[in-house]
């Protein structure tokens, strides 16, 4: 995915899973399953590790595990360089 795109796919992501206004999560997962798989959203680990601290959206992790377990590990590695601690990444892991 070109990294223009990223902030909005995760933006997006967010909003889907965690909006209580958009709350469908057969709509997310399908979503989350296109970005990921078909456009290669996971593909830039850092460009999507920085979306996620800018948009404060550490939830979407574990979601991203579901799809691509070594990436999203890779995006974990990635934040806690950025100086999270793995306490405060599971933390903010808690879904909303």
């Amino acid at each position: 995915m070109n990294k223009i795109f990223i902030p909005n796919a995760i933006a997006t992501l967010t909003r889907l899973f965690y909006s209580s206004t958009t709350l469908n999560e057969y709509l997310a997962m399908r979503t989350a399953q296109f970005y990921i798989e078909d456009l290669k959203l996971l593909q830039d680990v850092e460009a999507v590790a920085l979306a996620i601290e800018d948009q404060n959206a550490f939830a979407l992790i574990s979601k991203f595990k579901l799809f691509d377990y070594k990436a999203a590990e890779e995006i974990e590695i990635a934040l806690s360089a950025s100086g999270y601690t793995e306490a405060e990444l599971n933390a903010m892991n808690i879904e909303i």
